[in-house]
């Protein structure tokens, strides 16, 4: 069944693109005929032909299914043009959900061939389809949705990632993100079920997405009128409200922040609400065993920048020899 969605992507793509089938056969500048489909097809990419780069890729993986690496391009072609298209401004012609559709298609042979972010940029796609619910039927509609674990196959390490800044976050808060390895670790952990309490806002899309801000504007409490900083004033009247690393304080101008273990806070949680956090598998893995190791550690890095009590507690040397490796906490 695997194997028919890849073919029948394959043949989609190449549909897609037949109005650019005679660009795709001419030469690139610099390209020769010698570089690889994905050398090639970023070139296509970085001329503004899209199309010309899902042709090419379609027909190379019709002969080389067995390329990761150019599943995973492609994917990302089609990830990037789902997000294009909120911003700009859900063009009726065009379907996010058969983008993220296609996405995904191709993202499960990138995991699958062991390609390193494969199985990330798959929990990617569940939360853009997460953002298509919220704008369709609001908030609650992802809040009471639990995906299961082989629909957000994410690595150890950015599972405990999500979960640490999940469990920085005080009960009933608002949890922002920004960063792409923070929205996949905290969206792809509490997607699981984890942390049912917690509301999580898209910082970016609040911004400039009016169909994802009403819906959010509503779970928050606030005038869909309102701007972020406004929005996030209305709803720490009532609940707390948590930034991510990546989330610059800029974003509530007027609110008073607090560090708090790896976010800053607009109040300090109750006491008897402080689940643990770890770096069990941060320690376990290294910076040399995933990219996705390396690209965490630039998430606690910016927390410890914030937090500077966190040199001295989560990421203390446990060995005189191995010193944390976090920047902000080396001497």
């Amino acid at each position: 069944m695997r194997s028919a969605c890849r073919s029948a992507a394959v043949c989609c793509f190449g549909l897609l693109a037949v109005a650019a089938a005679v660009a795709a056969q001419t030469q690139v500048e610099g390209v020769t005929a010698a570089s690889g489909a994905v050398q090639r097809a970023r070139a296509f990419m970085l001329q503004g032909q899209r199309d010309s780069a899902t042709e090419l890729l379609g027909r190379h993986l019709s002969q080389q299914p067995n390329d990761g690496r150019a599943w995973f391009y492609l994917g990302s072609i089609y990830l990037a043009e789902a997000q294009h298209w909120h911003r700009a401004g859900h063009p009726p012609e065009t379907s996010s959900a058969s983008l993220l559709d296609f996405a995904s298609t191709s993202f499960e042979p990138a995991q699958e061939l062991l390609t390193d972010s494969g199985g990330v940029f798959r929990v990617l796609v569940a939360v853009e389809r997460a953002v298509l619910r919220i704008e369709k039927a609001g908030w609650d509609s992802v809040a009471a949705r639990k995906l299961a674990p082989d629909e957000l196959p994410l690595p150890p390490v950015l599972v405990e990632l999500g979960r640490n800044l999940l469990a920085s976050c005080p009960r009933n808060g608002v949890l922002l993100t920004a960063s792409l390895t923070e929205t996949a670790a905290v969206w792809g952990t509490r997607l699981l079920g984890e942390r049912s309490d917690l509301i999580l806002l898209r910082a970016d899309m609040y911004q400039w997405d009016a169909r994802y801000r009403t819906p959010m504007a509503r779970a928050l409490g606030a005038d869909p009128a309102m701007d972020l900083a406004g929005a996030l004033a209305v709803a720490a009247l009532t609940r707390p409200v948590c930034l991510a690393p990546a989330v610059d304080s800029i974003a509530g101008p007027g609110l008073a922040w607090h560090a708090n273990r790896l976010v800053l806070v607009t109040m300090a949680p109750a006491a008897t609400f402080a689940p643990p956090l770890s770096m069990f598998h941060f320690e376990r893995t290294g910076l040399a065993g995933s990219v996705w190791t390396a690209s965490a550690r630039d998430v606690y890095d910016l927390a410890a920048r914030r937090n500077r009590a966190l040199c001295t507690t989560l990421f203390a040397a446990t060995d005189a020899l191995n010193p944390p490796a976090i920047p902000a906490c080396s001497p």
